[in-house]
């Protein structure tokens, strides 16, 4: 008689996984696929939080049951910036949008192991996003940014490169690994433009960004500071190496507390913040704001747009002449006469 055949179970043993070498790998592939330097740093440090989280409570087995207990975890527990010196908050608990990022970073890494055949089936497979409130973020007020460029000793060298970088950021709204990553090369003082290089551009499109003649004149006055080529980068240390975006948020972090800054988060991010919403102020179009940011749609530029609404309501209520005319509030104006 023939030996019958043994069907396999659907339902396999989770695999005991060695976690280290399973990202080293992921991210290696994510370098062959060109991702951008900053997205492989977003993956291995989300990776790396995830792995320092579970090898303290001895996990080497992931069911959907352990995500939904390290997203729990993110909501509640988690410091926010517990892991950057200069910026602990005291905070615990993420916001839904961080969650998410999480969420969407560790479902590409399962599913990558997926297809690698390293595990059958993602634990993420039915672990939902949380729900986001509409997105909310602070900007610098005008004196706050005045204070900033007063920080640094502009009769230095290192001072001056700090102070044109402050006076970019305000003048483009560029993103901090973009304007890291400008070299000499990049900037047309004759047209006054900088270019963002495709490699460098967080959607890997190209752009140009005009700049002021303020600004302008400045970042030539340190580049005749500088004994540089074409090819050499814009931002270099004292020593002449490389200027790092780490490097640059730490000291604009010094100078904010040297002049007193309080109430807003000192970070080259919020510089993008400020400048969209001054732009949309002095009556910039939307759309030219979607091109100037790197935007690929006006769903991303519209929370200024709505930012700025909310803002100019504001102005008027306090401005408005029929306000300052008929409110019996108002104080009257010198030279005026109160009837009875």
């Amino acid at each position: 008689m023939a030996a019958k055949f043994n069907f396999l179970s659907r339902t396999e043993p989770m695999k005991e996984l060695n976690f280290g070498k399973l990202i080293d790998e992921f991210l290696a592939v994510k370098k062959m696929e060109r991702r951008s330097p900053k997205t492989i740093e977003i993956y291995s440090q989300c990776l790396a939080q995830f792995r320092k989280w579970a090898e303290k409570r001895e996990y080497t087995k992931f069911t959907p049951d352990i995500i939904r207990e390290y997203i729990a975890y993110l909501t509640c527990e988690k410091e926010k910036w517990d892991d950057h010196p200069m910026s602990p908050t005291g905070k615990k608990g993420l916001s839904a949008r961080t969650v998410n990022n999480n969420i969407r970073n560790l479902r590409v890494f399962f599913n990558h192991l997926v297809n690698e055949r390293v595990i059958s089936t993602s634990p993420m497979n039915n672990i939902k996003y949380q729900t986001q409130e509409k997105e909310t973020f602070e900007i610098f007020k005008d004196e706050d940014v005045l204070k900033l460029l007063e920080a640094p000793n502009k009769r230095i060298y290192t001072g001056l490169r700090d102070y044109v970088m402050i006076l970019v950021l305000c003048d483009t709204g560029c993103r901090i690994g973009e304007l890291t990553n400008l070299k000499i090369s990049d900037v047309d003082i004759r047209l006054r433009q900088i270019t963002i290089r495709a490699e460098t551009s967080k959607t890997k499109t190209a752009r140009t960004i005009p700049i002021s003649s303020i600004t302008v004149k400045e970042i030539e006055k340190l580049i005749n500071y500088m004994n540089v080529q074409p090819d050499d980068y814009l931002w270099l240390t004292q020593f002449g190496e490389r200027y790092f975006a780490d490097t640059f948020s730490k000291m604009l972090k010094k100078y904010a507390k040297k002049v007193g800054i309080k109430g807003v988060r000192v970070s080259p991010h919020t510089f993008r913040h400020f400048f969209a919403v001054k732009f949309l102020r002095q009556h910039g179009e939307p759309i030219a704001l979607m091109r100037i940011l790197g935007h690929t749609s006006l769903t991303m530029t519209e929370q200024y747009v709505r930012y700025a609404k909310k803002d100019l309501s504001e102005y008027h209520e306090v401005a408005s002449p029929v306000t300052s005319l008929l409110d019996k509030g108002t104080q009257r104006k010198r030279g005026s006469v109160m009837l009875k």
